[in-house]
């Protein structure tokens, strides 16, 4: 493929990953929004916890997004006048790293809907692990830790400026980068998702069939919807570990890497917005009562208070 052909390519592949993510920052707001509301307005409902966790990650999405479609505002000028170069220095590296700790909080967040479904289901007699206080906590612990795990990709120079995408990015043509990278944005909450759904599935089944147990069951359900979004996220990381392999084997590194993950990251993101409405009964709820209710609003507020997540 000749230049002027990767330099359309190009083009046509940012104004996709704008559009995608003006998409998906446009509907996390309205959700994100929409859970706010109600968090303010259900003040010590049995669903507020739900509400908290699910309004988390929808605001993890909307950061990444958001940096996201920032980074490609600034890439398209270079790809449409073939600028020489936009590397800024410390400032490249630094978006670069923001935005890979972005991509982690979302992964981190959704791992602490699976936690507090387990502890629904195994520790339910435990109501220090059902305070909302303590997942308030255990969310500021996440994000501390997603901020902490990019700092050795950052401060051992990591993040590398492409001149063909004009933007800085892992270094694909190292596997240890990419790998350790990988493993702690990506595989560990991943992990730790998968367990939880494990773990708990296990429990349910040793347990009785009691009116406890059919509770638990239902959270087991939405775990296992929760492993599904899960699944379907890790389809981000497979164009760089598809990469990363190439390379190893061939020393061949495409031109197209790093525009394929970003692109798979904005598609994905807005399938797993719509996705995790479908599997947050609370959320879903609220919002068909809201919205075939528009005027309504107080009977929303009293039928979430009595609802069971």
């Amino acid at each position: 493929m000749n230049s002027s052909t990767n330099r359309i390519a190009n083009i046509i592949i940012d104004c996709s990953i704008i559009s995608l993510t003006s998409i998906s920052i446009c509907i996390s707001t309205v959700v994100f929004g929409f859970i706010v509301y109600y968090l303010i307005k259900i003040n010590n409902s049995p669903n507020q916890l739900a509400l908290l966790l699910t309004g988390n990650v929808y605001l993890s999405i909307l950061f990444s997004c958001i940096l996201l479609l920032k980074e490609y505002v600034r890439v398209l000028p270079g790809h449409i006048y073939s600028i020489n170069s936009l590397n800024d220095g410390i400032y490249c590296e630094m978006r670069a790293y923001f935005l890979w700790v972005s991509n982690s909080t979302i992964y981190y967040s959704i791992t602490l809907q699976s936690f507090h479904r387990l502890c629904r289901v195994v520790f339910h007699n435990r109501r220090s692990l059902q305070s909302i206080k303590f997942y308030q906590i255990l969310i500021l612990i996440q994000w501390i830790i997603c901020f902490l795990i990019m700092i050795p990709a950052l401060l051992l120079g990591y993040f590398k400026y492409s001149k063909n995408d004009y933007l800085c990015q892992i270094d694909y043509t190292s596997l240890q980068k990419a790998g350790m990278t990988g493993m702690l944005a990506y595989a560990f909450p991943v992990y730790a998702t998968m367990g939880c759904y494990y773990y708990t599935l296990r429990k349910v089944k040793k347990g009785n069939h009691n009116l406890v147990q059919a509770s638990a069951r239902r959270d087991l359900i939405v775990l296992f919807r929760i492993c599904i979004l899960v699944g379907l996220l890790m389809i981000i990381p497979m164009p760089t570990t598809i990469v990363c392999l190439i390379y190893l084997f061939s020393g061949y590194l495409p031109w197209w890497v790093s525009q394929l993950q970003w692109f798979a990251f904005s598609l994905i993101t807005n399938i797993a917005i719509i996705i995790l409405i479908l599997i947050s009964p609370h959320v879903r709820i609220l919002w068909t009562k809201t919205f075939h209710h528009p005027h309504r609003h107080r009977v929303a507020v009293v039928f979430a208070n009595n609802i069971r997540n």
